[in-house]
């Protein structure tokens, strides 16, 4: 692997960051890339991307949730939480996962004592990376209609 390098995502970076997700996932390109400079643009959301030899090879969010009510449709916790870790497929189990979670914990760490992740229960990859890192079980949240387990990574002094 060339030379790694992890940091802000900028503007000339969300054309390969919507086409990788496009590639991986359901969901038009254009849709993609108007979500991720939305994602950019807000001030609640760190966007970092990984890059080889200058090349994105993946990207991570973080993001503010704020629950509104008991009755909300999302049963998650307000707080920060990691979210929309996506490596290319000629770059995974080669550690950009490790290093993309490991520097938004660092970045939100800055502002928050307790950081939150939510996986679907199947997804072993993720889940295994953040059980590395720290995370444990806190409960089982309801999103969009879909039940997430929901991780919380041990507080510590900010």
């Amino acid at each position: 692997m060339g030379e790694i390098v992890i940091r802000r995502a900028t503007t000339s970076d969300l054309t390969e960051c919507a086409q990788l997700i496009s590639n991986d996932e359901s969901g038009v390109f254009e849709d993609w890339q108007s979500r991720f400079e939305q994602d950019l643009a807000d001030p609640q959301r760190l966007f970092l991307v990984a890059t080889v030899d200058d090349s994105v090879a993946g990207y991570g969010h973080t993001t503010f949730y704020t629950r509104t009510s008991e009755g909300d449709v999302d049963t998650s916790p307000t707080g920060y939480f990691l979210s929309g870790l996506l490596i290319s497929p000629g770059h995974r189990r080669q550690g950009l996962g490790t290093l993309l979670t490991t520097a938004r914990i660092d970045e939100l760490r800055q502002v928050t004592k307790t950081i939150y992740y939510r996986a679907e229960p199947d997804n072993r990859a993720t889940i295994d990376l953040h059980a590395r890192l720290g995370f444990t079980v806190v409960e089982t949240v309801q999103s969009d209609g879909r039940d997430f387990t929901l991780y919380c990574l041990e507080p510590t002094a900010v």
